[in-house]
């Protein structure tokens, strides 16, 4: 049936509880909850499910968490959006709460020692960070691995040894090792911007296996054995003829490789283990139609907490014990949201004009005949090593509950296909990664699934470049656009971080060089063609944004009103690239909602049922 039309705050507010973490003996639960519009950290008991928050921030919330000891957590927060964080340490009780100055993100609880976390701290060097084992009462820290230079991110084993350095220059990635912490480093492999190479993923019992993503010749990552002891390489393990695979799952307690996961049309589990593989097969038959991801619990791991989500389910987390075949409700994200209200998300494929496949997703509103319906394309931002998937995406659920058939393109330079995919997207801004945008436009129309007359473009970050790009080159194919925290100019992404010679080089193969490409730059950014803009448009932006800075939506608007266009812009205070507070959210989302029903004609009165797309059918929720 037709749903009813959802409120925008049942999408948009903060879910009821998320991140949920068992603590190391398996005894307690942290997560975050929402406290004053915030998300602060409760404690929770598993057997009486009763909770309690021990942190009340007011003005910000947490943006994540660690477990150091069945004790004490460790915490990062983001006051402005400016995404400087600060980490404090606070007790299971609510008390001492420290500020660590020095903590620039978390790597996870440290296995070796209790008490303990294992954290990025500048330690050798002001602006490279040293893998350190931090006492989460002291904030007393021991370097694991001295930064042998530019460093991003370190490979351990279950020793606590740091084995692999993974430098980072942009263009550059030099792989370092060392066998133990008396070895200098060694250099593996230095591989240039689009050469093959592979990175180490993390370590099999043995500590000597070492699990690697690797590419060739352009293709899907596949995930090979590599031998530490003789340098060579093994076997291939997991691979998939079009998509990566880059993520491996291991077993706290016997440090094994379990499988793998990775994004295909849905997200899938390869496993090497098979407990856990005849686990998936029991989880999936009690909660079909869902991803099901099995997170042990405790030293001996012998129960299983199962965080479940799927298109139509925020997310549901149980608790599954084997032994007596029983599956047990422990918390729900967003109770009010009932999945028979929300939208199916189909996963689909179309070929552009040079004959290139994209992939992407279609969402059906519910209740609707899928015929010449209104629709919303909605590219994604990055765009380079991002992509859409399948999962419940509150964004595109309000769409649909309005009305609108959604289209998501992962269009060329999105990440997930391989190394080819995403170069073809390189210096292609206003080109042919817009052609594809175009193109899927005219695949939905011509299917008779889209009303060409009602095509709105609606994108965050570059994204809302897309939605520039398609206003003023392609005006012809929208009736409005939603504009958020998007890039207008590309002479300031190519302007910024010109000084340092290694971001320029990066830029010019991604985007362009200020000078060598300045006439193609102008010709590529919307805010030199205003005048083009032909239909209602909304732009929303952050005052404290770090990634598309504010001058990008102030000299868009300034064009704008240069050539007589009706637009509405606003710019927030204390928020970055994309709304935290709940309230900014909301309100966000509540314009957009109004911005549409006034300016996409027939939204609210047409499009009444006639027949139905088909659907996955969701369980209900226990």
């Amino acid at each position: 049936a037709l749903p009813p039309e959802l409120p925008v705050e049942d999408f948009f507010a903060e879910p009821s509880i998320s991140s949920l973490q068992f603590s190391p003996s398996g005894k307690l639960i942290a997560a975050l909850m929402p406290y004053e519009k915030r998300m602060n950290l409760v404690i929770m008991n598993p057997a009486t499910k009763v909770k309690k928050f021990i942190t009340g921030f007011k003005d910000f919330g947490i943006s994540s968490y660690s477990w150091g000891s069945d004790e004490r957590l460790l915490i990062l927060l983001d006051q402005d959006g400016s995404e400087n964080y600060m980490a404090y340490g606070i007790n299971v009780d609510g008390t001492h709460f420290d500020k660590f100055d020095e903590v620039y993100g978390i790597l996870g609880r440290d296995p070796v020692n209790k008490g303990r976390v294992l954290v990025l701290a500048p330690k050798t060097h002001s602006n490279r960070f040293d893998p350190c084992s931090m006492d989460l009462k002291t904030g007393a820290m021991t370097i694991l691995a001295k930064n042998p230079g530019d460093v991003r991110s370190w490979v351990l084993d279950h020793n606590n040894v740091v084995r692999f350095g993974i430098a980072s220059t942009r263009l550059t990635r030099t792989l370092y090792y060392r066998e133990t912490n008396s070895r200098n480093w060694t250099t593996l492999q230095t591989v240039n911007d689009g050469e093959d190479g592979w990175m180490p993923l993390g370590f099999d019992a043995d500590n000597r296996t070492v699990f690697v993503a690797r590419r060739q010749g352009g293709g899907p990552s596949a995930i090979y054995k590599y031998d530490t002891a003789t340098h060579t390489m093994g076997e291939k393990v997991f691979s998939d003829p079009v998509y990566d695979i880059e993520d491996i799952l291991t077993s706290r307690r016997t440090h094994k490789v379990l499988g793998a996961v990775y994004d295909a049309d849905k997200p899938r589990f390869l496993w090497l283990d098979a407990t856990f593989e005849r686990r998936q097969k029991l989880i999936d038959q009690a909660l079909p139609g869902c991803v099901n991801t099995q997170i042990p619990i405790g030293e001996e791991e012998d129960t299983i907490m199962v965080h479940s989500r799927a298109d139509r389910e925020p997310g549901v987390y149980y608790l599954f014990d084997e032994k007596r075949r029983k599956i047990e409700e422990l918390a729900v994200s967003r109770p009010n949201l009932d999945p028979a209200h929300l939208a199916a998300m189909k996963p689909f494929e179309y070929v552009a004009r040079d004959g290139l496949t994209i992939h992407g997703y279609l969402t059906f509103p519910v209740g609707r005949e899928p015929r010449n319906l209104p629709m919303v394309i909605n590219p994604h931002g990055g765009p380079f090593g991002i992509r859409d998937d399948w999962r419940f995406n509150p964004e595109v659920q309000m769409l649909a509950n309005r009305g609108f058939l959604v289209l998501q393109p992962n269009y060329r330079g999105s990440g997930g296909y391989g190394d080819n995919f995403e170069r073809k997207g390189y210096r292609q801004w206003g080109r042919a990664m817009q052609d594809d945008l175009s193109d899927a436009v005219k695949w939905a129309v011509a299917q008779g699934y889209a009303d060409p007359r009602r095509v709105v473009i609606l994108g965050a970050s570059y994204g809302g470049y897309a939605v520039m790009a398609g206003l003023t080159f392609t005006p012809e194919l929208y009736c409005a656009g939603v504009n958020y925290v998007g890039v207008t100019d590309l002479k300031i992404i190519a302007r910024e971080g010109r000084s340092i010679p290694e971001i320029r080089a990066w830029r010019k193969t991604r985007v362009g060089d200020l000078y060598e490409d300045s006439a193609e730059l102008e010709a590529r950014s919307p805010v030199n063609f205003a005048d083009k803009v032909s239909v209602p448009l909304l732009m929303d932006y952050g005052r404290s944004d770090p990634r598309v800075t504010r001058a990008h939506g102030d000299d868009m608007a300034a064009a704008l009103r240069k050539h007589g266009k009706v637009f509405e812009y606003n710019i927030l205070t204390g928020e970055g690239h994309g709304y935290r507070k709940q309230e900014n959210r909301i309100e966000f989302y509540r314009r957009v909602d109004a911005f549409l029903k006034k300016h996409v004609p027939g939204l609210q009165t047409a499009d009444v049922k006639v027949g139905t797309p088909s659907v996955v059918e969701m369980p209900a929720r226990q």
